[in-house]
């Protein structure tokens, strides 16, 4: 047999491994970073803190929250009933408690 017809196990190696992870390519992936999801994916989704969660802020984010192109990471305010108030609706809508104070 020509040595230039074989295959080194080194090389069989490579090739199966690089066959394999892109077979596992979408499971390595999540689908909301490809936009695969009814939410946009990252690179069109603005994300963004909210100061001041008052009243008024507050209404303002709450309308910023029904934005599917929006996300809130995080609330900052003065006041920790403020704060609190905001991070609990900001939980409530996303349905965790990823929400940063």
């Amino acid at each position: 047999m020509d040595d230039r017809s074989r295959i080194s196990r080194r090389a069989f190696l490579k090739q199966t491994s690089a066959a394999g992870m892109m077979t596992a390519f979408p499971t390595i992936i999540p689908a909301s970073a490809l936009g695969r999801t009814n939410r946009p994916s990252a690179g069109n989704r603005i994300v963004m803190g909210c100061i001041g969660v008052g009243s008024q802020g507050t209404g303002n984010m709450r309308t910023f929250l029904e934005k599917d192109e929006i996300q809130i990471v995080a609330v900052c305010d003065v006041d920790r009933d403020h704060l609190e108030r905001a991070k609990q609706i900001v939980d409530t809508t996303y349905g965790n408690s990823d929400c940063r104070t």
